[in-house]
């Protein structure tokens, strides 16, 4: 409930601000999202990344960076919405496969991620097999 009062807020204040201000672009939000998430500031980046989708939906970029930080939040299922949307725009986007795979794989969605890094393995299986590498090695430290 809190999340939605925040979107609220944060809708109205850019709606204000735009029309003080012209229109800001979907590019603009996407990069102060990616700055907010370089400084741990997940839930601002995903605000970001929802100002940014309000203005341009088929920005797959904005869809997997607000997947990425929900997926940093332990949201998993709220990540796996964000990366299939993602991949409904972008198809062959390895990182959306793989970083939905992990999510999925948290989650406990076993044949979900067994899918995905399949899916992701059609792309660049060494890609895919270096990501699955370094999560099993994480994995082994407590992560």
């Amino acid at each position: 409930m809190k999340y939605i009062r925040q979107t609220v807020l944060f809708t109205i204040i850019l709606l204000l601000g735009n029309n003080a201000m012209g229109q800001a672009k979907a590019s603009d939000y996407l990069k102060a999202a990616i700055e907010a998430t370089n400084q741990k500031k997940y839930e601002r980046a995903i605000l970001l990344c929802d100002a940014a989708i309000s203005l341009n939906n088929t920005i797959s970029t904005a869809y997997f960076h607000r997947g990425y930080n929900k997926l940093l939040l332990k949201d998993f299922q709220g990540a796996i919405v964000d990366f299939s949307v993602c991949l409904d725009l972008s198809p062959d986007n390895l990182s959306a496969y793989l970083y939905r795979a992990y999510s999925n794989q948290k989650a406990g969605n076993k044949w979900e991620s067994t899918r995905d890094y399949n899916s992701a393995r059609r792309i660049d299986a060494i890609e895919t097999f270096a990501f699955m590498a370094g999560n099993m090695f994480r994995s082994t430290l407590g992560d």
